[in-house]
């Protein structure tokens, strides 16, 4: 079985781009659920619930530039 996306560009541009980085944002999704599960699974250091989701963003933001995405790549 095959599947073929197809994009008018550059009308679809923004779609072509989510498209092409859809594995990226799998991955990332993947890379933060395992670090919550390590972290509960194993304890944290974070000392709040405001400190916890510093952190979390600060790892979001890491694995996002170490992929080569962000948040505004789509549009």
């Amino acid at each position: 079985m095959k599947a073929l996306l197809e994009f008018q560009l550059p009308d679809d541009q923004s779609d072509y781009i989510v498209a092409v980085h859809a594995m990226d944002w799998y991955l990332t999704a993947w890379d933060i659920d395992q670090d919550l599960r390590r972290w509960l699974k194993y304890g944290h250091k974070f000392e709040s619930a405001d400190e916890a989701l510093e952190g979390v963003r600060e790892r979001l933001w890491s694995i996002m530039e170490e992929r080569g995405i962000s948040m505004d790549m789509g549009g």
